[in-house]
């Protein structure tokens, strides 16, 4: 395995000379997953988040929205933003919300989870908006909703079901 180390030059230098020779479209791919990987340790988002922008625009007690770019490690090989991308984005709403649903105490895990897909986009911004539709002692039912930033239009509706789980019940100390 060769390690990429950056030698006795910035940031900008090295990514340059990383991208040197390669077509356009693929500097902008190079040089987006090199921000991601930078930024994924800083992000809650990690890397994944990181190749999109993602970005908390709001967050209540039961709902909250995220928002991403459309960005060139997003799109699938017809130009639109990959379904999986847009998953993901539903996916890392519901898990932001369910976790300050349950807090420190518990944790949870899917037990289920249903996308359908509507329409989608090949440039701007997708906000996902999540709302908590019902909660109980264990399961807790959340919906998402991503819609093109621009025009506010519906893409894809995401209904999740998360299992509570009390940290006592299984052992966890919270220390991962």
């Amino acid at each position: 395995m060769t390690t990429i180390g950056r030698p006795n030059g910035d940031a900008a230098d090295t990514d340059t000379a990383l991208v040197a020779g390669l077509a356009p479209g693929t500097q902008a791919l190079v040089r987006q997953s090199i921000a991601a990987a930078r930024a994924a340790e800083e992000s809650e988002f990690g890397y994944l988040g990181g190749l999109v922008n993602m970005r908390t625009l709001n967050a209540g007690d039961d709902d909250l929205a995220l928002a991403m770019d459309v960005t060139a490690p997003a799109l699938n090989r017809y130009g639109y933003v990959h379904d999986g991308i847009l998953f993901t984005l539903a996916d890392y709403a519901m898990g932001a919300i369910v976790r300050r649903l349950v807090g420190e105490d518990a944790h949870a895990v899917t037990l289920e989870a249903k996308a359908n897909y509507l329409t989608n986009v090949t440039e701007g911004g997708v906000i996902a908006r999540c709302t908590a539709l019902h909660q109980t002692t264990r399961p807790v039912m959340l919906e998402t909703r991503l819609v093109d930033a621009a025009t506010d239009a519906l893409m894809m509706i995401v209904t999740g079901t998360y299992y509570i789980i009390p940290r006592e019940a299984d052992g966890a100390d919270g220390d991962e």
